[in-house]
């Protein structure tokens, strides 16, 4: 008897198990089947209107017992093998905010050799729910790497390989997407695509270099330079193509704005070489953006790497790879940390290099790591390129990597539960290598008290004199110098000429001192002269003229008066 109702009960929870997974199926499109554990989904738009406005992907469509489903999650010592392979979503309601799981992450408190753990006290998933706060109204920001915020944003542009060019995203088409692509496409909105450049439209309306459509030859003013198949040895000639376009445009002054470029490389490259990457190129597309572009911020991401959320160090990407599929775990383990190593280094040549500078920064990740409870429903068939669910993963990752920081961890974090986070209100910009130990937040009326003003789009200190006055003080300077010159001059010249001997010519004592005595000499004499002449010429007071007499040189004056002479 007990055997008969075991029986039953198997059979019913068979059937209850097997009939909504067809029911899902048949609305929600065909799952093809590549092992047990392995699911892909394709898209069933039938054309670009359908998949771009949609406001929802297809992944938040649920029924009512799924929905019940998705509430109660089952324990994670139960592992139901047939999870993997049904078709429920693991995404959250669009429209909700979890707050309670916003405040779980402000419980991360600095210490004091800790980075700068900035409050996450908002969020949202799309323009109905965004709600973030404007920070460049009240502060100074853009001044440097370390004070970028979403606001300041003005061009963003991206390279690399087929994830930038959105090979694949088009519904059973095996054509460029690049509109798509989460790194740099701009069709729709945030409420149809997910994208890096939607949601900075939202902080910066006027954003430009988006890139729009399908194909590979679009037009300059869209800035993916991107290549299906590109590997880091075709970096440097993206890099040359990207500052033509940039030096082309009209809409703004890309020498005065911020732009972000966002490199995606090393996903088909890993599975055709199995090897690193290229040092060498890489360098040389970084320094060559750095100067060309005045003012920008690269965002370097290498390699996908796509894990079961249970199983997060097993990368998906090797069963897809030709030259690792045969290979162990450790293989790929190695090789991912060969791309770690290159990215160190080059993180670093750009902080401490020969042309680091304060206004061209990067932010380096080796892998873009993406955990789901279905992995490899985020591929696309037969591919290792990721679908238009693990575009939308991705940018999630990516944009709350970007505002949260190391401190955004994955092995605590779920992508389908997660929302896409508003900067945060203790450090309201990018997380940089610039502002990790420490995050000054400047008001424009601080900046005003210590000397710093904003030129032409860039803040510079604040002279204490202006360029006029500096100007004018020289040319006082200058004339005061000369006319002093000129007087100095004309009073040594004039002392010149009245001298008896040069004055580089070199005069004994004695032959000096009979010089001088000669001079006294003939001065007494000249004085003596003077005298007798006037002498001479004086008249008695009754109007005699005395006769003259010649007197001796050393004998005193002698004169008698004769009586006789009538006229005396």
């Amino acid at each position: 008897m007990r055997l008969f109702f075991l029986i039953c009960l198997i059979l019913y929870t068979t059937k209850g198990s097997i009939n909504p997974s067809v029911d899902q199926k048949s609305q929600r499109g065909e799952f093809h089947d590549e092992g047990k554990f392995i699911v892909d989904y394709e898209d069933s738009s039938a054309n670009l209107t359908d998949y771009a406005s949609r406001r929802s992907s297809d992944d938040d469509k649920m029924n009512l017992e799924d929905h019940k489903r998705h509430e109660e999650p089952p324990r994670s010592d139960e592992v139901d093998e047939t999870e993997d392979s049904s078709d429920i979503s693991e995404e959250r309601e669009r429209d909700s905010v979890d707050h309670q799981h916003l405040k779980s992450l402000t419980a991360i408190k600095p210490e004091k050799h800790q980075p700068v753990a900035g409050v996450i006290n908002s969020a949202f998933n799309d323009r109905k729910t965004f709600s973030c706060p404007r920070t460049k109204l009240e502060l100074l920001t853009g001044t440097s790497v370390g004070d970028i915020s979403p606001e300041d944003i003005t061009i963003i542009a991206a390279m690399g390989d087929a994830l930038a060019t959105g090979i694949g995203l088009w519904p059973n088409a095996d054509i460029e997407f690049r509109g798509a692509s989460f790194p740099i496409g701009g069709d729709s909105t945030i409420d149809g695509l997910i994208t890096i450049p939607n949601i900075l439209r939202e902080f910066s309306p006027k954003i430009v270099g988006v890139s729009h459509g399908m194909g590979a030859d679009l037009p300059d003013h869209q800035l993916n330079v991107a290549q299906t198949g590109a590997t880091t040895k075709d970096l440097y000639k993206q890099a040359v193509e990207l500052t033509r376009r940039v030096k082309k445009l009209t809409e703004v002054d890309y020498k005065n704005e911020w732009i972000m470029i966002i490199i995606t490389i090393g996903t088909e490259e890993l599975c055709t070489h199995c090897d690193g990457p290229s040092y060498d190129h890489i360098k040389k597309a970084i320094v060559h953006l750095q100067i060309e572009i005045p003012k920008a911020l690269v965002v370097l991401l290498g390699p996908v790497h796509v894990s079961s959320f249970h199983e997060q160090k097993s990368n998906l990407l090797k069963n897809r790879c030709q030259c690792s599929r045969d290979q162990t775990e450790g293989f790929m383990y190695d090789i991912s940390r060969k791309w770690t190593r290159v990215w160190k280094d080059i993180q670093k040549y750009v902080e401490t290099g020969v042309t680091a500078r304060s206004t061209f920064g990067m932010i380096s990740y080796p892998m873009v790591t993406i955990t789901s409870r279905y992995p490899n429903g985020l591929f696309i068939k037969d591919k290792p390129l990721l679908n238009r669910r693990g575009h939308n993963y991705a940018t999630k990752w990516l944009w709350n990597r970007l505002i949260g920081g190391d401190l955004y961890n994955l092995s605590s974090a779920t992508l389908s539960q997660d929302n896409y986070f508003c900067p945060s209100v203790g450090c309201p910009y990018f997380r940089t290598y610039a502002n990790h130990r420490g995050c000054p937040i400047r008001t424009y009326e601080e900046a005003k008290n210590t000397d710093l003003i904003m030129r032409g789009g860039v803040v510079v200190k604040k002279s204490r004199r202006s360029i006029e006055f500096l100007y004018s003080l020289a040319m006082v300077v200058v004339g005061a110098a000369f006319c002093t010159v000129c007087i100095l001059g004309t009073i040594f010249y004039q002392k010149s000429k009245t001298g008896d001997h040069g004055r580089f010519e070199i005069v004994e004592e004695p032959q000096k001192k009979l010089e001088e005595a000669q001079k006294e000499e003939q001065k007494a004499l000249l004085t003596r002269q003077n005298t007798r002449a006037q002498s001479e010429l004086a008249t008695t007071p009754s109007g005699i003229q005395l006769a003259p007499m010649s007197v001796g040189r050393h004998k005193s004056f002698l004169g008698t008066i004769s009586e006789s002479n009538p006229d005396v």
